[in-house]
């Protein structure tokens, strides 16, 4: 995997639809094509959402001002980075402390990430290892989560994302240069109860995901427009922070048998057939 430096404005590396921005470089990874949608303006609202295999959001509570997701060990899971404004944007994406590219300490400051396209979207879908692969997300224990493995134990359960907008020139600077210069190549957990932060997630088997450089300049190299956490856990870790996970019909049966349920008189069972 090619190894960062420390920040300098430079290229952006193609992903499915996205751009990642690698060293002095920006992925680019393959995203959702950009929408134009008529509406209202409004403040930029850039999301995050985590989903599943078949591409559904995962159940999400908000809970004393966090955003919490319930995950179950073993499932696979992606990031899904929506871009609402017209312009270009740099996505530093963190998981469980580590940064999605590197796996080093998050550090958006230094870090490189994903350039999402203007009105466009992208899914961060592991931990880089090449230009051309990941590995998978995937919840499981905290204690065999790749964070907890790196010596990061205390910062399991949570995913961040740092949105920088892309630099532009003035309209005015372009014209006496006649051309624009060229590119160069090249949180901590919450506090819950002590059940809580009992998921994180592993480094998982390899997926195919290629993507290349594109140049990208941050509109500001060190502050971030936004900066978005998204915490997570299992029922169990959710339920220790006082979060009703099961609606009351979805709630599972009594650990214990009841020998006298209610009912005076023997049902007949159910037709089977």
């Amino acid at each position: 995997m090619p190894r960062k430096s420390r920040f300098t404005p430079g290229n952006a590396v193609v992903l499915a639809g996205a751009l990642l921005i690698l060293m002095s470089s920006v992925l680019v990874a393959s995203a959702s094509p950009p929408r134009r949608v008529g509406r209202p303006w409004s403040a930029p609202d850039y999301s995050l959402t985590l989903q599943g295999d078949a591409g559904q959001s995962l159940r999400t509570f908000r809970h004393l001002g966090k955003t919490i997701v319930l995950g179950e060990p073993g499932d696979r899971y992606t990031i899904r980075i929506h871009n609402p404004t017209a312009r270009r944007v740099e996505a530093v994406v963190s998981v469980d402390g580590r940064d999605a590219i590197s796996g080093s300490m998050a550090d958006f400051t230094r870090d490189r990430g994903y350039v999402i396209p203007a009105f466009g979207s992208v899914t961060v879908d592991g931990f880089r290892t090449s230009l051309d692969s990941v590995a998978a997300f995937r919840f499981t224990d905290a204690q065999h989560s790749y964070s907890a493995r790196m010596g990061t134990a205390e910062n399991v359960g949570v995913i961040g994302l740092a949105i920088f907008p892309e630099r532009q020139l003035e309209k005015a600077k372009v014209a006496r240069r006649g051309r624009a210069a060229p590119a160069s190549r090249s949180a901590p957990a919450p506090a819950g109860a002590a059940d809580a932060n009992r998921l994180g997630t592993e480094f998982g088997e390899a997926r195919l995901s290629s993507v290349t450089e594109v140049p990208f300049t941050r509109a500001n190299r060190t502050r971030p427009a936004r900066v978005i956490s998204v915490f997570y856990d299992d029922a169990s870790g959710l339920r220790a922070r006082g979060i009703e996970v099961f609606e009351p019909s979805w709630r599972p049966a009594a650990v214990e048998p009841q020998p006298f349920p209610r009912s005076r008189f023997a049902a007949p069972p159910p037709d089977d057939f």
